[in-house]
């Protein structure tokens, strides 16, 4: 199955959006009104960290910034693919920059499988930097872990 994405319809003029990734799944694609049921519940508990409720289930979240360099998109699937060898088509809407994602009842926390993927960019980034021929001087042993300094070598 091939995966196309539509770019053509990307605006920046317009406000982003405020987006939020909640903890479950809502059988309903259409328009919500965030706005005026949801957005208007939530409140800062001072720490950081974000609380609201959604359909009576506590929840507790915090905003997330893309990396430099990065763009979120959102995009819509008009038409599902009806069969494996059909190809996905989405079209992109509008960008962002960042998101409130939310957990059930937990604060979030580095140990959150979102908070991971968003360091695996920065990770990522690093293993892929070309390397100094000197590493052996930036290696440096910490207990039962080795931390190898990466420099940017790059003109």
């Amino acid at each position: 199955m091939s995966v196309e994405v539509d770019l053509s319809g990307v605006n920046g003029e317009t406000a982003p959006p405020k987006l939020h990734l909640l903890p479950c799944e809502i059988e309903h694609t259409g328009p919500a009104q965030v706005a005026q049921y949801f957005t208007p519940s939530i409140r800062d508990n001072g720490h950081g960290v974000l609380q609201a409720s959604f359909r009576g289930r506590e929840l507790r979240g915090g905003t997330v910034s893309l990396p430099e360099g990065y763009t979120g998109l959102v995009l819509k699937e008009k038409y599902k693919a009806v069969s494996d060898e059909e190809a996905r088509v989405f079209h992109a809407g509008q960008k962002f920059q960042e998101f409130t994602y939310w957990n059930m009842e937990t604060p979030p926390s580095r140990n959150d499988a979102l908070q991971k993927a968003m360091h695996w960019l920065d990770i990522s980034k690093a293993i892929h930097a070309p390397v100094d021929r000197n590493i052996s001087q930036n290696i440096s042993q910490n207990g039962s872990h080795t931390r190898v300094k990466l420099e940017d070598s790059s003109p």
